[in-house]
């Protein structure tokens, strides 16, 4: 897999490089903060996925997209959880949306080979996002919930897989984690809901959403 980050941080840039071209399968990781570079990369076949950011001063990643998905797999990789930009990305031909410091390298690999097996992945945003359906799952009350507990971004998308009565090999699969890493949220999960069971914490989490909860 020959992979390019178009970034203007540089530091991002060399994280990505660094996290990524250590593994075997990963033929090269190129980096660019220089629009007109990246669209002639891809369009001279250079490249298989284009991590791609959001915000950056020459151009959107958003304004980029179109001419880079002609060409190869785009998945964004940006700190931007607004819902809008995430539903406008993907219309628009993303494959993917990271949100960083979502994933580890690993998972963030597992993503991409996602992506260029034509599947759509999007991880990291506060309340899930289903490709194809349009809009978040959870919504306004599910976020209030996730800000009462104090629920890291990853942790509701586990929270709101649980609410659907998902064992954790299946939420690792939803979500492209480890089995053990969904059970290290898990336990914290239920540790800032106060409860010892995912029954409970099912009830509990429900009655947040519903606003009939204790301190609703």
């Amino acid at each position: 897999m020959r992979v390019l980050t178009v970034d203007d941080n540089a530091l991002i840039r060399l994280g990505v490089r660094a996290a990524l071209e250590t593994f075997d399968d990963v033929e090269s990781v190129a980096e660019t903060d220089d629009p007109d570079v990246a669209l002639t990369a891809v369009a001279d076949g250079a490249v298989d996925v284009v991590l791609l950011d959001v915000r950056m001063p020459k151009v959107s990643g958003l304004d980029l997209l179109p001419g880079l998905v002609e060409h190869a797999t785009v998945v964004m990789l940006t700190h931007t959880e607004d819902s809008e930009v995430l539903q406008e990305a993907m219309s628009a031909g993303a494959a993917g949306y990271i949100v960083h410091g979502s994933l580890s390298p690993e998972e963030m690999l597992n993503v991409l080979r996602l992506c260029a097996a034509g599947s759509q992945v999007v991880t990291g945003v506060p309340a899930r996002w289903h490709a194809g359906r349009g809009g978040e799952a959870g919504g306004a009350d599910s976020a209030s919930a996730r800000e009462r507990f104090g629920l890291s971004p990853r942790e509701h998308e586990v929270m709101e897989a649980i609410a659907r009565g998902r064992v954790n090999a299946e939420i690792a699969r939803e979500l492209v984690l480890s089995e053990k890493t969904v059970k290290n949220h898990v336990n914290s999960i239920f540790a800032k809901l106060a409860v010892a069971s995912r029954g409970q914490a099912i009830a509990r989490w429900r009655d947040a959403v519903d606003g009939v909860g204790p301190g609703a």
